[in-house]
């Protein structure tokens, strides 16, 4: 049986967490889990079959493919990358994410999908709820205009902006976000008590990941 060992990556939107957890586990030859996809899933599945969310989410058969064009989301056997990353998932994730019967059934997958593995894991309370033992806790953040800039830029790259989405306006959404991630009632947006903390703001990708790796060093894994 493979030793479990467990990274959380956590953070709010745009401060660089996915893009990062997946380099990590890319190389050190972890498994790689992004949370935040999962919620997407059941939010693009209820909306588009009109099914409960907490229904979807009790059933929901999520899988990552690796392919060379980045990893696949595959949710109850389809494929739906493209899908969770529209302006409508956007604007209805946050609400469905918040219902605690969704959260308690994905943090039940999410467990399982790590039983007894070597896996990177980011969200927004991977370091609090869904693994508060995890063997190594990070805590990303950047400054909002930043965190806006590299959501504006990501979707620009998948054609996903137009007129009606100016940075100001993604910025007004992440910060409508945030407020929505903090307060919510169980797996609130917060840094881990234990976690290291790495402001992004004014680092590259790979200064990012040299910084976590320096931490790493420390460790058996």
């Amino acid at each position: 049986m493979e030793s479990e060992f467990v990274i959380t990556i956590d953070g709010p939107a745009g401060s660089g967490k996915s893009t990062i957890a997946k380099k990590l586990a890319d190389k050190i030859g972890f498994l790689y889990l992004d949370t935040g996809a999962m919620y997407r899933s059941v939010a693009y599945i209820s909306i588009e079959y009109n099914r409960d969310p907490v229904e979807v989410a009790s059933n929901l058969d999520f899988e990552i493919l690796e392919s060379k064009n980045g990893d696949k989301f595959i949710a109850n056997g389809t494929d739906v990358t493209s899908k969770i990353r529209t302006h409508e998932i956007d604007d209805k994730v946050s609400k469905i994410s918040s219902i605690r019967e969704v959260r308690k059934h994905l943090v039940k997958i999410q467990r399982k999908f790590a039983k007894n593995k070597k896996i990177v894991i980011e969200g927004r309370d991977t370091g609090t709820v869904v693994f508060p033992d995890a063997d190594l806790k990070f805590y990303l953040d950047a400054s909002i205009e930043i965190r806006a800039k590299r959501r504006y830029n990501q979707k620009n790259e998948k054609k996903l902006t137009n007129d009606s989405f100016s940075l100001e306006k993604i910025k007004n959404k992440i910060k409508k976000r945030d407020n929505s991630d903090k307060n919510r009632e169980w797996g609130a947006l917060k840094k881990p008590d234990d976690a290291y903390v790495i402001d992004t703001t004014s680092l590259s990708k790979k200064e990012v990941l040299k910084e976590i790796l320096s931490y790493l060093a420390e460790y058996e894994y």
